[in-house]
């Protein structure tokens, strides 16, 4: 049984992790960029994202409807911070930012297991997908749903779930 410290703890690692996975590779902040504007940035949209999102997650969404009004919440909470980003977040970067949370988070037993997982250039190479999509330049909610639904198949063969999936098939490089 974890202490309240402990979990404290492991959110704070998770958050790390979480904005690493989403924001790497991603261009998003504009040049010159402080890096407490940047803490401060992150630390709103983390309290947003666990305030207003995750909280939702308590009980089981399994509807991709709700999960993909979600991701793009996210976008849409982010186009008042134009002093820090280049522009709003795109679909690519919101759905690996709460997907990765939701993967970590039910990892350590905090929610039920996702509807969704992390879609990055990995999963993508699990899929045999080609043309690989660019999920930093994602602005299409189609494109992420047929990749979601080339996941969802190729889960069902194995009989998992989305998420179960991924894990037996991420790989960290």
């Amino acid at each position: 049984m974890q202490t309240e410290q402990q979990q404290a703890f492991l959110i704070e690692e998770i958050w790390l992790l979480t904005f690493g996975g989403a924001f790497q590779h991603t261009g998003i902040y504009k040049p010159k960029t402080k890096e407490i504007d940047r803490t401060r940035f992150r630390n709103k949209l983390r309290g947003y994202v666990e305030n207003t999102i995750l909280s939702q997650y308590k009980t089981s969404i399994t509807e991709d409807t709700i999960h993909l009004e979600n991701i793009q919440a996210i976008g849409q909470f982010t186009e008042v911070f134009t002093e820090v980003l280049k522009a709003p977040i795109n679909i690519g970067v919101s759905q690996k930012l709460l997907n990765l949370a939701l993967k970590y988070y039910w990892c350590l037993g905090i929610i039920p297991e996702p509807p969704h997982c992390p879609v990055d250039r990995i999963i993508q190479q699990r899929l045999y997908k080609q043309p690989l999509v660019n999920w930093t330049q994602l602005n299409c909610a189609d494109t992420y749903m047929q990749i979601i639904h080339e996941i969802r198949s190729k889960a069902k063969d194995s009989q998992q779930s989305i998420a179960q999936w991924e894990l037996v098939n991420f790989d960290r490089r």
